[in-house]
């Protein structure tokens, strides 16, 4: 068994599509679709034969060629087994189930997941699936997943890897975040687990030079310790954040109907996954951004967070948001140096206010921003600082996001952006993230962010003092 190279998997080489559809609409047209964009040997597959476009279609999965290294199969529960055991017979590689109505459904569906748990040992061929949407990978332009999924704006690609056990959180939490910029390496939907899970995308991801940030979705987690102990060594290295759902006893239920599987105690996986340096989300949103954050800037040294704002209420809410207490890593506002506040008071207007928060008012422009932001940062009470960051006054220029990019890239701590501007907001932080700086939407969600960051540079200070003892 092919038990740790997923290459195939996420580039392969030849493809065959069961259940391929030239009629417009359906699953296996629109998948279809996707797969002649990415350069792979296709072979399609349809009891009809003839031809879609001018590809020649195989009447049935026996007529593919030898050793493939995946095959999609887009076709009904007892169909898309037949054609995987015939696939898996016929030494393909991988396989990825798209159909539903296995053992989420119990009696008859548990039966035809129990034959797909056997081809792997048999036959040494890898399942993703059934109930999964696939795979989503930019770099090799594959793509089997045909519900909308922001598939333009993401397919320039990044550096998080988001394996999720449901297919539509993931699809409609990514589709969202993309809005504003996400860096994907990879999307993965593991749906029933028959095979594949999260424990084989851990290995993969974990030692992918490509990627930044593992983020995972999970209703139920296979063999737990050894996750633990598995994902505690890759934290130790790049940040694994994990959205563990099914945290009540009736959200428990929920997952035992949705895949078929129990969760586990919710205060046991807490305790766990700080424990061994995983990060945890709680939502969607909070998943992504978290992702989004810890991808892109380095970890914070320290708590103390220093704020910029043209807009003194906004200044308020963020003071707010950071001194309150929290689930996860506390945040305490920053006391400026004298030396500091002195270089602030040159730069700004004589009503400005030059303690933390800084509010550099309405009258702010891009000069007052920049060397406030340098001030800061090279104060050494600092560990952290949030930009709050509107267009709307009239003499910050719309090259604000350039001059304050190259001023952060080079910064040796952390900085965030907030920013709002009416119906051009995404627009904003998408240009933001393009030049490779993480801006939100929301105080909430920028100060959340900077929590993980925090969060982060503990975890990675708690392993270099355990390595020096």
């Amino acid at each position: 068994m092919n038990k740790g190279n997923l290459s195939s998997l996420f580039s392969p080489r030849t493809i065959a599509l069961i259940g391929a559809s030239g009629t417009p609409g359906k699953v296996g047209n629109i998948v279809l679709g996707y797969l002649e964009r990415s350069g792979a040997q296709l072979f399609l597959v349809n009891p009809k034969g003839g031809e879609i476009g001018s590809r020649r279609v195989y009447p049935s999965p026996e007529d593919l060629p030898e050793k493939l290294d995946l095959a999609v199969i887009t076709v009904g529960a007892e169909a898309a087994v037949t054609a995987a055991e015939t696939c898996a017979q016929k030494g393909t590689a991988f396989v990825i189930i798209i159909a539903g109505g296995f053992g989420e459904v119990g009696g008859r569906g548990k039966s035809l997941e129990e034959r797909l748990k056997a081809l792997p040992e048999r036959y040494g061929c890898r399942i993703l699936g059934p109930n999964s949407l696939g795979v989503f990978f930019p770099e090799s332009g594959l793509d089997t997943i045909f519900v909308e999924h922001g598939d333009r704006a993401l397919a320039e690609g990044g550096g998080i890897a988001f394996i999720t056990q449901s297919g539509s959180v993931g699809v409609e939490s990514l589709g969202l975040a993309s809005n504003a910029g996400f860096g994907m390496r990879a999307f993965v939907g593991t749906g029933n687990k028959a095979d594949l899970n999260e424990h084989d995308f851990l290995d993969y991801f974990g030692a992918d030079s490509g990627t930044s940030c593992l983020a995972f979705y999970l209703e139920s987690i296979e063999s737990g310790r050894e996750f633990l102990e598995q994902a505690g060594a890759i934290a130790a290295k790049k940040p694994v954040v994990v959205l563990k759902a099914g945290r009540t006893a009736a959200g428990g239920a929920a997952v035992s109907s949705h895949t078929g599987r129990l969760a586990g105690s919710d205060n046991v996986v807490d305790g766990a996954f700080r424990q061994y340096g995983i990060q945890r989300a709680y939502d969607d949103e909070e998943l992504c951004d978290a992702a989004k954050a810890l991808s892109m800037v380095r970890p914070a040294a320290g708590n103390r967070v220093a704020v910029i704002t043209p807009a003194g209420g906004f200044g308020v809410m963020c003071t707010d948001y950071i001194e309150s207490p929290d689930r996860r890593a506390n945040l305490t506002m920053a006391h400026l140096a004298p030396a500091t506040v002195t270089r602030i008071r040159k730069v700004s207007l004589p009503f400005a206010s030059a303690a933390n928060p800084v509010d550099l008012t309405a009258g702010a422009d891009d000069t007052m921003f920049l060397e406030t932001l340098k001030a800061l940062l090279e104060d050494d009470g600092v560990d952290i600082v949030i930009c709050i960051t509107f267009f709307a006054p009239p003499s910050i220029s719309k090259d604000l996001p350039e001059k304050m990019a190259t001023l952060i890239r080079k910064a040796e701590k952390p900085v965030l952006i907030f920013t709002q501007y009416g119906p051009f907001t995404a627009g904003y932080l998408k240009r933001f993230y393009e030049l490779g700086v993480a801006g939100f939407s929301a105080i909430r969600r920028t100060v959340r962010a900077a929590r993980f960051l925090v969060e982060r540079g503990m975890i990675l200070r708690l392993k270099e003092a355990k390595d020096e003892k």
